[in-house]
C-alpha cells in the first residue's frame, strides 16, 4: 500500500449521511476517504486525548499542568497548520486504493511508533477488507484532532471534544465572562 506521507487532510460534516467524511491524501497521489460515525469519533476521541497527554515531558507534570501544557502545545500546533488551503481533490493521477466510495471506519487504533519519540500510528479500518495506517507527528495530530473537533461541532453532535475536558471548545471564545458561539 501507500509508503506516502500525509499531504492533507479534511474532516467534513456530510448531513444526508449524519456522518463525517474524512479524506486523507498522500504525497505520492493517493487518496483515502472514510465515514466516520458520532459513535465513532465519541470513541476514538479519549484515545487521541491520552496520546497528547503522554508525551515525554508532559505525562509526569499533574493533571491541571498536563491539561494547561497540551492546550498550549495545541494552540501553537493548530496556529503553524494551514486550515485554509482547499483540499485537492482527486487528479487524473490519484490512486484510490479503498475504492472512489468512503468507507465506513469501524475499527481505530492509535499506538506509539516504537523507537520514534512524540510519532503515532493511527489505523483505520472498515468491518471487512483494507484499511489503512497513518503515521502522524505530534503536529499531524493536533491538526487532525481539531479538524475532527471543528468538523463534529459544525454536525451540532453535541460531543465534549476538547482536549482539556470541561473547558469549551477553541472554537467558542471568552469575552466578557460570556461564551459566544
Amino acid at each position: 500500500m501507500s509508503q506516502g506521507k500525509v499531504h492533507q487532510l479534511q474532516a467534513a460534516y456530510a448531513p444526508a449521511e449524519d456522518r463525517l467524511l474524512l479524506r486523507i491524501n498522500t504525497t505520492d497521489q493517493m487518496e483515502f476517504r472514510f465515514w466516520l460515525t458520532r459513535r465513532f469519533v465519541q470513541r476514538l476521541w479519549p484515545a487521541l486525548r491520552q496520546s497528547l497527554e503522554m508525551q515525554p515531558g508532559i505525562a509526569t507534570l499533574d493533571p491541571f499542568a498536563r491539561a494547561s501544557m497540551v492546550e498550549f502545545m495545541h494552540e501553537q500546533a493548530t496556529a503553524a497548520a494551514d486550515f485554509q488551503a482547499p483540499f485537492e481533490s482527486t487528479t487524473p493521477g490519484t490512486v484510490m486504493p479503498l475504492g472512489q466510495h468512503p468507507v465506513l471506519a469501524i475499527h481505530a487504533k492509535l499506538e506509539a511508533v516504537p523507537g520514534q519519540e512524540g510519532l503515532r500510528r493511527l489505523h483505520l479500518h472498515p468491518a471487512q477488507g483494507y484499511g489503512i495506517e497513518v503515521a502522524m507527528d505530534l503536529s499531524l495530530l493536533h491538526a487532525f484532532c481539531k479538524l475532527l473537533a471543528d468538523a463534529a461541532l459544525s454536525a451540532e453532535w453535541h460531543l465534549d471534544l476538547t482536549l482539556t475536558p470541561g473547558v469549551p471548545h477553541t472554537l467558542a471564545s471568552l469575552e466578557g465572562g460570556r461564551v459566544l458561539h
